[in-house]
């Protein structure tokens, strides 16, 4: 059951059939890498032909190329030293939370007082 498309009475998949798309390739993609692949041969037969090229950076591009995708491209190494991230981390965060207090202590209330029709004005 594994291998074939299982549907219910609905129309839906089965749980544990077979993927109706188990390439995960849409029609216009498998449609555009059937057309790909007739160009194959001549695009490796024109790469062979600019690798002996006269003109040296097309040679050198077209022979980078050919070994770029058969023996794939160069890995670089990328060495990282990560040393006491924690004690960072928790320092970062000290200094977010005294910034933190530091604002509030320079917040200014602005907020309006509700005057109290009871209490008398002074006019001048």
């Amino acid at each position: 059951m594994a291998n074939e498309v299982v549907r219910d009475e609905k129309g839906r998949l089965v749980k544990g059939s077979a993927s109706p798309n188990a390439s995960g390739l849409d029609r216009k993609k498998a449609m555009m890498l059937r057309n790909l692949e007739s160009l194959t041969p001549r695009a490796i037969s024109r790469l062979g032909k600019l690798v002996e090229s006269d003109n040296e950076s097309v040679a050198l591009a077209a022979s980078k190329e050919v070994l770029d995708r058969t023996l794939g491209k160069a890995k670089q190494s990328v060495s990282v030293d990560v040393t006491s991230s924690g004690a960072l981390h928790l320092q970062a965060l000290q200094e977010l939370a005294d910034r933190a207090r530091i604002a509030e202590q320079k917040t200014i209330d602005v907020t309006p007082l509700v005057v109290n029709e009871a209490m008398p004005i002074e006019k001048d």
